[in-house]
C-alpha cells in the first residue's frame, strides 16, 4: 500500500509493463468510481457474492485494509475495495457517503450491479462524444507539442476534403482545432484531474 498523501494509487505498478498492461488501483479518496463495498446488514435480501464468482481475468490485490480487485468489463473497469474480504460467499452492500461524490459512486455502483446481475454484455457500449472529444484534444496537443500547425493538426484529424470547402483563415475546422489544442493544454496542466470526479473538499 501506499501511504495517503504519497499518490493517488494504492499499489506500485511494474515498470517493466506498458500502462496498458498494468491495473491501476486508485485509492477511493481520490476516484469516486471505486465501489466501497462490505457485508450488507443480516435483515437485507440481499443475494450472496463471493470472490470465486468473478471473472478469471480480474486482477486482486490483498492488502492490510481489505482486498482491491479490478474487474474489466468490455472497456469498463470496475475497481472495488472490499473492507471485509468474505471467505465464501456472502451478502454484499456498497457504501456510499452522502458527500460531492454521491452522484459518481451510486452510478459506479450501479453499473457494477448490473454486471453482478447480467454479466458481462454482448457487445460493448458506443463511445461516449465526451471521451471522443479528449481523445481528439489529446491529439491535437501532441501535434501542437511537436510543432504541428493548426492546419496540420485539422488535416490529421479530420478528412482533409472538408478543409478544401472554405478559406482556411476563417474555416470552421481551423475554429475546432484551435479549440482542442486549448484543451488539450489546459488538461495537461491539471484539469485531468476533474476525470477522476469531484475531489473532497480540503
Amino acid at each position: 500500500m501506499v501511504p495517503a498523501g504519497a499518490g493517488g494509487c494504492d499499489f506500485l505498478a511494474d515498470p517493466n509493463r506498458r500502462a496498458d498492461q498494468s491495473p491501476v488501483f486508485w485509492r477511493s479518496d481520490e476516484l469516486a468510481s471505486v465501489i466501497v463495498l462490505t457485508a450488507a446488514p443480516t435483515s437485507a435480501a440481499t443475494p450472496s457474492v463471493s470472490l470465486a464468482d468473478f471473472p478469471s481475468d480480474s486482477v486482486r490485490r490483498d492488502a492490510d485494509d481489505g482486498t482491491h480487485v479490478i474487474i474489466r468489463d468490455d472497456g469498463i473497469n470496475h475497481q472495488l475495495w472490499l473492507i471485509d474480504p468474505p471467505s465464501g460467499a456472502m451478502p454484499m452492500a456498497a457504501l456510499i457517503p452522502l458527500d460531492a461524490t454521491a452522484p459518481q459512486r451510486t452510478d459506479a455502483a450501479l453499473r457494477f450491479w448490473r454486471f453482478i446481475a447480467h454479466g458481462r454484455p454482448r457487445t460493448p457500449p458506443a463511445p461516449l462524444r465526451k471521451g471522443e472529444r479528449l481523445i481528439a484534444a489529446l491529439r491535437a496537443l501532441d501535434g501542437c507539442l511537436a510543432g504541428a500547425s493548426y492546419r496540420a493538426i485539422a488535416e490529421a484529424l479530420f478528412d482533409p476534403s472538408r478543409l478544401a470547402t472554405e478559406p482556411w483563415k476563417t474555416a470552421s475546422l481551423r475554429d475546432t482545432a484551435i479549440r482542442l489544442v486549448r484543451t488539450g493544454i489546459t488538461t495537461m496542466r491539471g484539469d485531468y484531474r476533474n476525470l477522476l470526479g469531484p475531489r473532497r473538499p480540503d
